[in-house]
């Protein structure tokens, strides 16, 4: 339980004045967090952000530090997170990294004992662990004896900043990529399974309508220890929003489908479709649907990180869980590049 005395007392700093970033400021405004302070390179942005939100404002990280913030959410591009996160663990803040963790693997255990040795928490922006309609999937996975699961998962990169010019995207820049920006899908498939990957192959394709240095699809299968077989596949080609899970068992099937509103579904107002289907072979099929708030896991996974702070707890998704999932998008571009699997 937090107090709201406890609440108040928190410093937090939020690096990157993107939209997630805007995001978690909004959010952690909402849990009650009063002292907070915006940091980007941009002047632009953090003068935009800081004066909506009457927060302070900084242009350097070093100046930023000197808050003394008791959490960091580093929401910058992904090539930049271990740098920052080492230089707020030097501070003695905690950290919340936007995923992916990282844009490569190199340097990030050493962070994290860093981190674990300062008695510091480090939390990984992986939301839809904390999406309803997946939390109940998690639920009820063992009841069908899982054999296979399709998850999917795209929209059109022209829809994905409203009002920005999506050609400067990072994902379409080096060290972006649909792979490790969309690692969504590979880390709830994971969570859904409580099991590790064994295995993954990976082909990609990097379509020609749209300047890009990264790939723009991904079709994944992925073998995990106890023999559950996963394909994945993600996207910034298709039309409108799509994200799906179907899972084959052994005693039936669990579908699940998210639609939000495409009338400004980035709007923190905003609600989503949910539909979840369970469907067993000696048994009733039962489908439920119902409206979410867009927002909401958002605000459950800051709020997660803040109980993981104030009560010196493991948050729901740590950086080693994070590590974790790097490795498999890691692992899908190396076997996307090989033509051949990748084994973990």
């Amino acid at each position: 339980m937090i107090t709201k005395q406890q609440i108040r007392n928190l410093k937090g700093l939020i690096v990157g004045c993107g939209s997630i970033g805007e995001r978690h400021l909004h959010n952690l405004q909402k849990l009650g967090i009063t002292k907070l302070m915006v940091c980007d390179q941009d002047k632009i942005k953090a003068n935009k952000l800081a004066q909506k939100y009457h927060t302070q404002k900084s242009y350097d990280l070093n100046v930023a530090l000197s808050f003394e913030p008791d959490f960091a959410f580093i929401c910058t591009y992904p090539k930049s997170h271990l740098v920052i996160a080492n230089r707020c663990i030097d501070s003695n803040s905690h950290i919340f990294i936007e995923k992916p963790l990282a844009s490569d693997i190199s340097g990030i255990e050493n962070m994290l004992k860093r981190a674990k040795s300062k008695k510091l928490q480090v939390a990984v922006g992986y939301n839809m662990r904390f999406h309803t309609g997946l939390i109940h999937l998690k639920k009820q996975i063992k009841s069908i004896i899982p054999l296979m699961i399709f998850a999917e998962w795209g929209v059109n990169i022209r829809q994905w900043r409203p009002g920005l010019d999506y050609k400067n995207h990072y994902v379409l820049k080096k060290g972006g990529g649909i792979v490790l920006d969309d690692s969504h899908e590979y880390d709830y498939v994971r969570w859904l399974l409580d099991d590790e990957v064994k295995s993954v192959y990976c082909k990609t394709r990097q379509i020609t309508n749209i300047k890009t240095e990264t790939e723009s699809l991904a079709v994944m299968t992925l073998t995990f220890k106890k023999g559950t077989i996963a394909n994945l596949m993600m996207d910034y080609v298709r039309p409108q929003y799509e994200r799906r899970c179907h899972i084959i068992g052994e005693k039936g099937n669990l579908k699940w489908e998210y639609s939000p509103k495409q009338s400004g579904w980035k709007k923190y107002d905003s609600r989503a479709s949910v539909t979840i289907s369970h469907n067993l072979i000696k048994g009733a099929k039962t489908t439920k649907k119902h409206l979410v708030q867009t927002n909401q896991m958002y605000i459950d996974e800051a709020r997660n990180f803040i109980d993981s702070i104030i009560h010196n707890k493991k948050p729901l998704v740590d950086g080693w869980d994070g590590l974790e999932t790097l490795k498999i998008g890691r692992a899908a571009l190396d076997s996307a590049k090989s033509s051949k699997p990748v084994f973990l």
